[in-house]
């Protein structure tokens, strides 16, 4: 499966473009997930595992923000999703292409590792 595919229910970080790139929240919930894989219960505060989690999204979020220098939608893509022209620019000009298809490998890949 080709990476651009993990962003495909993805759009404008959640309709507004005013929050964070909504690769990096997937990538949240599965680094959540992942660490917690065989428990029976939520995490305590100073569970082993909710402790890696934190540091592997920290982790993410800080090399994403050193690579591609936000980590917010709008910045990101140059779209604000509320304005109906930014949107058709977005697909017209496919700003994608060099934006999230780029941002969705890195967290793809981070995610592997």
């Amino acid at each position: 499966m080709p990476y651009q595919w993990a962003a495909a229910g993805f759009k404008g970080a959640v309709m507004s473009g005013k929050t964070t790139c909504g690769i990096l929240v997937g990538a949240t919930i599965y680094f959540g997930c992942l660490n917690g894989i065989d428990a029976t219960d939520a995490p305590g505060i100073n569970d082993k595992r909710r402790k890696k989690a934190i540091a592997s999204v920290e982790d993410l979020f800080n090399g994403f923000a050193e690579q591609f220098g936000h980590t917010d939608c709008q910045t990101l893509t140059g779209c604000d999703w509320t304005k109906k022209e930014d949107a058709k620019r977005y697909f017209k000009e496919e700003v994608y292409k060099d934006t999230c298809f780029h941002q969705f490998e890195y967290v793809v890949e981070k995610c592997i590792r």
